[in-house]
């Protein structure tokens, strides 16, 4: 075989690489669109960064090696390596992977609820104490207790009204 034809043809199994590489990043973002909700507007962001590094790996990929100039071959290339991913292994891929990353999730927001509950049992007997001793200390001080709250309110709604006047002022 010529030395040109043995370049090509390495040149077109490279481009069948770049496209199963494509495929398994585009995957990739598919598995992450299945995990993680999405609305229409992100799901074209993803689209448009996906595709924008595509192009820039194809364009990088035929102006090493083709100084820029389209061949067919290595467009041919890189669809045969999606085709190939694709019918492989990448719907398989794809759906096993988000299940069992979305079970992983549903576990670890399940154990993230125990913890909360668990928590909050334990929170729930100081917050009673201190409720307690509240309610036994404004039973103890009745009367005295209200007309010193009073008081101290008043105190502190002036030196608020003061401070503001103060501040104002230039």
């Amino acid at each position: 075989m010529s030395e040109l034809v043995v370049t090509e043809f390495v040149l077109f199994l490279y481009a069948a690489y770049l496209g199963i590489e494509m495929a398994f990043v585009y995957d990739l973002l598919r598995i992450f669109r299945r995990v993680v909700g999405h609305n229409r507007l992100a799901m074209a962001f993803e689209d448009f960064l996906y595709w924008l590094w595509a192009g820039i790996k194809v364009f990088l990929m035929l102006y090493e090696y083709h100084n820029g100039s389209l061949r067919f071959y290595t467009i041919l290339g890189v669809c045969c390596g999606i085709f190939l991913y694709t019918v492989s292994i990448g719907a398989f891929f794809v759906k096993y992977s988000a299940k069992v990353l979305n079970k992983t999730k549903a576990g670890a927001f399940k154990a993230a609820e125990k913890a909360g509950k668990k928590a909050e049992g334990v929170l729930e007997k100081p917050k009673k104490a201190a409720a307690s001793k509240l309610y036994a200390l404004k039973v103890l001080c009745g009367r005295k207790c209200r007309h010193l709250g009073r008081f101290l309110k008043k105190k502190l709604t002036v030196f608020r009204k003061m401070i503001r006047i103060l501040l104002c002022k230039h």
